[in-house]
């Protein structure tokens, strides 16, 4: 997976459960992706999810801007 469709399925994941955040940055490194988005009230929000299967990366995106909202 490269950048873009990163980004894709981070943008995928935010409008598929109506969540208020929009990406700011999808960056890949060793450990996996790190991953920016900004909150609609809070700023900005980062987290890194390993590098994965895509279902297996939709849900760690899901799951930590859940943890975020």
């Amino acid at each position: 997976m490269n950048t873009d469709e990163m980004e894709a399925l981070v943008r995928s994941v935010i409008v598929h459960h109506g969540l208020p955040f929009s990406p700011v940055s999808v960056v890949e490194t060793t450990e996996g992706w790190n991953i920016v988005v900004r909150a609609d009230t809070a700023g900005n929000v980062a987290f890194t999810i390993p590098a994965s299967r895509p279902t297996a990366m939709r849900i760690a995106v899901h799951e930590r801007l859940e943890a975020a909202r």
